[in-house]
């Protein structure tokens, strides 16, 4: 009789977790890859315009609650706190979520600022002086993307 008990509590509580799993809307991750040989701190927006940037990517570990931490108003947050640990290294993989990026359009805007720019000079400065690149990121049919954020000789994307 108890272990009768036991399974109906058991099939109960998977019954209830599967139930809660499946009222929830997946939340899915884009990866990228920092293929530069720069440290950056990346920007998305869906404009073709630094000032319309809302998100950022990070890397998968930032731990967001760190002693050191720099005050840097990239992208015009007056309140920005980024921290050294959401820098993302050459050759180092960053996430954003599919609705940050691509929300109603298939097409989004990377901005990217070097890190020794960001702790250098001022945002006004950084716009100026162009200090910044761009990566234009398009989602095909089949909801794929290129993945790998890179330099191009000229500002263009082919």
């Amino acid at each position: 009789m108890r272990e009768k008990r036991k399974s109906s509590f058991l099939w109960g509580v998977v019954i209830f977790v599967l139930f809660q799993l499946s009222s929830c809307d997946p939340v899915t991750a884009l990866w990228f890859k920092n293929c530069t040989s720069d440290t950056l701190f990346i920007g998305a927006s869906h404009y073709d315009d630094i000032d319309s940037v809302c998100n950022r990517l990070l890397p998968p570990l930032s731990a967001g609650e760190v002693g050191d931490t720099t005050l840097l108003t990239l992208w015009g947050w007056t309140d920005c706190y980024i921290h050294n640990d959401e820098a993302i290294f050459p050759d180092s993989f960053c996430y954003i979520y599919e609705h940050c990026l691509f929300n109603n359009t298939d097409t989004s805007y990377l901005f990217l600022v070097k890190w020794s720019d960001a702790h250098r000079c001022s945002w006004d400065e950084i716009r100026a002086n162009k200090l910044y690149r761009k990566w234009v990121v398009t989602r095909d049919k089949n909801g794929e993307h290129d993945m790998n954020i890179r330099y191009l000789d000229s500002d263009e994307q082919e």
